[in-house]
């Protein structure tokens, strides 16, 4: 049931009246969690059973750590709850590419050996809740969260269908706080919740569903096409990623606020960046300042000498890199972005050219970087990368895209950086108080007809609904 459809449209169009209707406050969240439930149950329904199961893990482990006085059940709960997570991770994202790649390395040792692939379902979002449950149980354990005391609470935080499948990863004390804060409704709210999907449905359902007709042929069969057509789907796939996930996130931020709950902002303008560093404190935020506080700082951070630091930065990345897929090629994205991390850190840029009329260099500088750590991430195999990669760097002649696709991919980088320029700028807030209500409302509607005239017939699924 993905958000710009039609069938996600119906079952809006029936919780939210119901969701608002309600009365009393405990029998709203209650509704709120049926809803939840059937969105998730809509793409696999046994599913259900496998979160509903790490959710009562997680439950009942951090009730008998706040209620314990001892350090070493607590620790025994703790690494028990964290393992269980992890393994269930483990089984259903990672066992076949663990056993591929078990083949393979034996096989430069004469050893044949050939598995079965297992036929396994990966649950949709399980990357996501996974790490919101992990953030829980940590912040028990440290004393920075309250175990909640009544089971639904935690069922409703781990399943709160906005964010259910594809993030923002929301933390304990963000957000168990807002489920027992009676809600009312508000104009103003519904406002800027409009807003927000209209803006992240453009994104979504417009750019990077069309950029991807674009991308897919060329990242399929790379090989086939000359220079400009490589860089046209390279700078289209970093366009259509930042698009498709940075949409995703602005329509549920605006689902959450039609329902009375905010959520963290995902993205911060990531490609007016001037550095790695920049880069991932702006790019999907829950999860950078999630490795930061739950696998960097306790591996001991920058507080740790010199070659730790860089050891850290890079096994947090390539971790991270791990995190978003089954496949070599993601953990080579997060290894070069781990490198270029530790890199940065340790050759910091000379004085002169971080004065402000550099700034546009090292915006580019990193634009292209992040660029080329996408060619890693969207690739099919090393092979493509490579092809791909050399391509970017030696002219070669090749099949061409049609000019109306090299306008189109202009077009969405231009629209991107203006968006991002503009945003970052112009103090839209206070320029909208000068708009009548009217024009306002007259503008979110135009937007929606041109979203809708626009709406590609084969909408895309979203590209971290496989995360």
């Amino acid at each position: 049931m993905l958000f710009p459809t039609f069938k996600f449209l119906v079952f809006f169009a029936i919780v939210f009246p119901i969701y608002w209707k309600i009365g009393r406050h405990r029998l709203r969240m209650g509704w709120l969690l049926f809803a939840s439930c059937a969105f998730y149950m809509s793409f696999q329904p046994w599913l259900i059973l496998l979160i509903l199961f790490s959710a009562s893990i997680d439950y009942f482990a951090a009730q008998k750590i706040e209620g314990s006085s001892s350090p070493r059940l607590r620790r025994l709960l703790l690494t028990g709850t964290i393992c269980t997570n992890l393994s269930l991770l483990f089984f259903f994202k990672y066992v076949n590419f663990f056993l591929t790649s078990a083949e393979g390395f034996l096989a430069l040792f004469k050893v044949q050996w050939t598995h079965t692939a297992l036929d396994i379902a990966l649950p949709l979002g399980i990357s996501f809740y996974t790490f919101e449950t992990i953030s829980y149980i940590v912040d028990v354990y440290l004393g920075r969260s309250k175990a909640v005391k009544n089971p639904l609470d935690y069922a409703l935080f781990i399943m709160f269908f906005p964010h259910l499948v594809a993030g923002p990863i929301v933390r304990p004390h963000d957000f168990l706080p807002q489920i027992g804060r009676e809600k009312r409704f508000s104009w103003n709210r519904m406002y800027l919740a409009a807003q927000f999907f209209l803006v992240g449905f453009f994104k979504k359902a417009i750019i990077a569903d069309h950029l991807a007709t674009v991308v897919d042929p060329v990242f399929e069969n790379p090989s086939s096409y000359g220079s400009l057509a490589i860089w046209m789907a390279v700078l289209g796939y970093t366009i259509q990623i930042y698009c498709d996930f940075s949409g995703y996130s602005d329509m549920a931020i605006g689902l959450a606020h039609s329902l009375g709950f905010k959520l963290p902002m995902n993205f911060n303008y990531p490609y007016l960046s001037a550095s790695p560093a920049e880069f991932w404190r702006r790019w999907h935020i829950s999860l950078s300042t999630w490795l930061r506080d739950y696998l960097y700082i306790p591996l001991g951070g920058n507080k740790v000498g010199v070659s730790r630091t860089y050891a850290n930065l890079i096994v947090v990345m390539l971790l991270g890199g791990l995190w978003h897929g089954a496949s070599w090629t993601f953990v080579a994205w997060g290894l070069f972005h781990g490198i270029w991390l530790a890199v940065h850190r340790a050759l910091p840029l000379p004085g002169f050219i971080q004065k402000p009329m550099f700034k546009p260099l090292c915006i580019a500088t990193t634009f292209l970087m992040v660029c080329v750590g996408w060619v890693f991430f969207r690739a099919q195999t090393f092979a493509d990368a490579g092809i791909i990669l050399e391509r970017m760097a030696l002219p070669t002649a090749g099949a061409l895209l049609k000019p109306a696709t090299v306008l189109l991919v202009s077009m969405c980088v231009a629209l991107i950086f203006f968006g991002h320029w503009f945003g970052k700028n112009v103090k839209f807030a206070q320029w909208e108080r000068w708009v009548p209500a009217p024009v306002m409302g007259a503008a979110l509607a135009g937007f929606l007809i041109l979203a809708l005239l626009l709406f590609p017939e084969n909408s895309k699924a979203f590209i971290y609904f496989q995360f």
